[in-house]
């Protein structure tokens, strides 16, 4: 079975959340969009169109007249991430429509082709559905919980069988036409070379070793953490010897020696620092999908292949010294993409933008009828006022100020 992960990027920006499917899902009688061959519950549609409230909400709060006490962004002009303008109202409605219809018109691609879900894919997936929506999948800081699907979707009318349907069924159906399209023997098939080309261009093969400059104890009685910085000495004979480290891994011009003579002399300092031989990471992602921290990131992307460096992130009882390695991306290509199904995630990264613009072109071309129910429904329906900041709170902004 190939992996379900390598377009997760794309059908997250179309749904919001996270892919599951549910056997048994059944059809509510109030339809929004339908073909010859496939019917939409209306519930389908609230929930495109609740994602698209989201995405639109998204860009409104980048507007400098943007209030989250009011609804009036509704009425603004947004600008999408292909660079689109639209008064948010409209591009929401738009949107919602957009998606239904590339539903359909999977659907209706699939049926051309022949080609159904893999089953096993079906089965996996199908064991997240009932979990998600009655617990949930996104931790809720502030109260301190999952919280259940349902609790988000039911209020506004969107049932069970709907969010199994556009979050279930229509994931699994991309994700098949998809592979039809780009894997072996596709009509879009992704050559080897094509791959290859990708990961050298796109890639980077990176360790990091984090070395906390603090000393964490917990309290057993309360199981609270308490963190003390080292003395100025600790914290200076620490970055002198990672220093050095980057000094003389720098000094070597042969990348394959270099990444010898770091990982040797970064297992001595692990060694004699006491570190557990799992603290120095490891890791092959795109140039920006490192998700180290953002000043770590920006380390990973401006080194030069075969060198290192060192920064330290934070301060006092927070601060962490880094020691910052870049290997060949050539010489990790082949160890990479042989790799379990790393070959697939790549063509899931490099084609996404295609699809995208295929199902649109799909979707465009499909012949369909719209229910005058869709019409009935305004995005201003999802709109929740935050509350504004009260009155003590203001007095303390202005005494800090």
């Amino acid at each position: 079975m190939k992996p379900t992960v390598k377009i997760a990027s794309l059908l997250l920006a179309v749904l919001m959340f996270v892919s599951v499917f549910a056997s048994g899902c059944t059809i509510n009688k109030e339809w929004s969009y339908k073909t010859s061959d496939k019917e939409l519950p209306i519930g389908v549609y609230i929930y495109s169109l609740y994602s698209a409230y989201n995405q639109a909400l998204s860009y409104a709060e980048k507007l400098d007249d943007y209030d989250p006490t009011k609804d009036n962004w509704l009425d603004m002009e947004i600008t999408d991430d292909d660079g689109n303008k639209e008064v948010a109202r409209k591009w929401i409605k738009n949107k919602a429509e957009e998606t239904c219809l590339e539903f359909l018109a999977v659907d209706a691609e699939l049926k051309k082709l022949n080609a159904t879900p893999d089953e096993s894919m079906v089965e996996t997936l199908d064991k997240n559905a009932e979990s998600n929506w009655n617990f949930g999948t996104t931790y809720t800081q502030y109260i301190g919980y999952f919280t259940p699907m349902k609790t988000t979707l039911e209020p506004y009318g969107i049932s069970y069988d709907s969010y199994c349907m556009v979050a279930s069924e229509f994931s699994a159906d991309q994700e098949t036409l998809f592979d039809k399209l780009y894997f072996e023997g596709g009509s879009k098939e992704v050559s080897k070379d094509e791959i290859e080309k990708y990961f050298v261009d796109n890639y980077v093969r990176y360790a990091y070793l984090p070395v906390p400059l603090y000393e964490s104890k917990t309290d057993e009685d309360t199981q609270q953490t308490t963190n003390t910085a080292y003395s100025d000495d600790k914290i200076k004979k620490i970055s002198t010897a990672l220093d050095g480290v980057a000094k003389e891994v720098n000094a070597i011009s042969d990348t394959s020696k270099a990444a010898e003579k770091s990982e040797s002399l970064i297992a001595d300092f692990i060694t004699e620092n006491s570190l557990t031989e799992d603290s120095l990471v490891k890791n092959t992602a795109k140039k920006d999908e490192t998700n180290v921290g953002d000043e770590v990131d920006k380390v990973i992307a401006d080194l030069g292949e075969g060198k290192a460096k060192t920064i330290k992130v934070g301060s006092g009882d927070t601060a962490t010294y880094y020691y910052v390695f870049r290997y060949n991306t050539q010489a990790a290509k082949d160890d990479y993409l042989t790799s379990g199904d790393n070959d697939h995630t790549i063509i899931g990264k490099m084609k996404q933008k295609d699809f995208e613009s295929y199902m649109k072109e799909l979707a465009k071309a499909l012949k369909h009828e719209k229910s005058s129910a869709v019409d009935g429904y305004d995005p201003k329906m999802f709109f929740v006022a935050k509350e504004p900041e009260t009155t003590e709170a203001t007095e303390d902004t202005k005494a800090e100020k």
